[in-house]
This record gives C-alpha cells, sequence and structure tokens, in this order.
C-alpha cells in the first residue's frame, strides 16, 4: 500500500474557515501551504502531526492499529511505527532536522464494540507515544483516547490543531469504518498466505 494518499480534493471547509486536504486512513500528507490544513476523521486510530518548528513544514499521518500482528509481515503505513516512519522522513527529506521536530498527537478513543478489538486505541497511544520518545520528538500535545471519534485540522505552516468531538451518530459510523478495515486487513493477510510459488 502505497504510504502518500491518492490525490485527494482539497475542498472548503466552513467549520473552520479554511480549505482543508483529507487523508485517509493508512496515508499521510506532508506540505508548507499557509491557510490550507490537513484533516482526518479518527475512531480508535491515531493521527500525529508533526512538523519542523523552523520552516512550517510539516504533515499529518493516520494508522489504524499498533502493529502487524502476522509474523513477517509486511511494511505497510497502515500499522504505528511504520506510519511514524514514513511520515517523518518524508518531512526530514525537505531538509528539516530532527532536533527541530514537534509532535501532537490525536484519537484512540474507546469506540470499537469487538471484544477482540476494544483496546487497539489504547495499543496505538502508546505506540505513538514511545516513538516519538525514542525519537527524541518533542510533544507538545496529546489529545487520546475518551468514547467519541474526532475530526482533526492540522495546519502545517503555523503548528495550530482544531479537534471537533462528532455526535454518536458520527462516532458509530467511524467505528463501522475501523471494523470493515480491519476485516479487509486480516483478508489481504489471509490471501498472501495462501500464495504459493511453484518452481
Amino acid at each position: 500500500m502505497n504510504a502518500e494518499a491518492a490525490p485527494n480534493p482539497v475542498y472548503y471547509d466552513a467549520k473552520v474557515g479554511s480549505k482543508v486536504y483529507p487523508v485517509l486512513p493508512g496515508y499521510h500528507k506532508v506540505m508548507h501551504t499557509p491557510d490550507v490544513a490537513i484533516t482526518t476523521l479518527l475512531g480508535s486510530c491515531v493521527a500525529a502531526c508533526v512538523r519542523d518548528r523552523r520552516s512550517g513544514v510539516g504533515g499529518l499521518n493516520h494508522f489504524l492499529l499498533p502493529r502487524d500482528r502476522s509474523e513477517g509481515g509486511g511494511f505497510s503505513a497502515r500499522y504505528g511505527v511504520n506510519a511514524m516512519e514514513v511520515l517523518v522522513n518524508d518531512i526530514l527529506r525537505t531538509g528539516a532536522r530532527k532536533e527541530d521536530l514537534e509532535a501532537k498527537v490525536f484519537g484512540a478513543a474507546n469506540v470499537l464494540a469487538n471484544a477482540e478489538l476494544n483496546n487497539v486505541g489504547a495499543q496505538n497511544s502508546e505506540i505513538v507515544i514511545k516513538y516519538l520518545r525514542d525519537e527524541g520528538i518533542r510533544l507538545l500535545a496529546a489529545d487520546l483516547g475518551g468514547d467519541r471519534a474526532r475530526r482533526v485540522f492540522f495546519f502545517p505552516s503555523t503548528g495550530s490543531v482544531k479537534v471537533l468531538n462528532m455526535s454518536n451518530s458520527d462516532t458509530a459510523r467511524a467505528s463501522q469504518q475501523e471494523v470493515s478495515l480491519e476485516q479487509q486487513l486480516r483478508k489481504e493477510k489471509k490471501a498472501q498466505v495462501s500464495i504459493v510459488e511453484l518452481f
């Protein structure tokens, strides 16, 4: 899966009074465009907003699960550490230095009823906090946990973040989307395991 989001249309969002660039689960976006936000909808997923405080270049990712639970799992930005590596490396490629990076993290709500998945939010929180600590990236703010989905708007050029807590119906919709994505990931893993090479 490509780590960079397929081109999504930038649109105007009256809730924040600016143009926004949407990021889907498993993707990220890095940019430096004044008055344009990067946005995503989070349930138990996590988004990290990381920026270079000197240049204002920054980006947002959206990861689904803390890690690939299968042995020998491939690299995918749908999983925590992978998503963080891809985002941070893309920012560093612009000339940023790691010591100048700062982060704000959001999401990890307990919105999944499935007993096997209902601690995913807590695990996602642990992964992102540990990654930032291990990499020496300053964590400026965190809004993690709870029981509501969030809509996050990140303005990389200023570092400003606006968070909207979603309604019960929007939270239920976000939860169902995450369950569907988890099921899709499992099907993909089973398909990979069933592939046999014939010589």
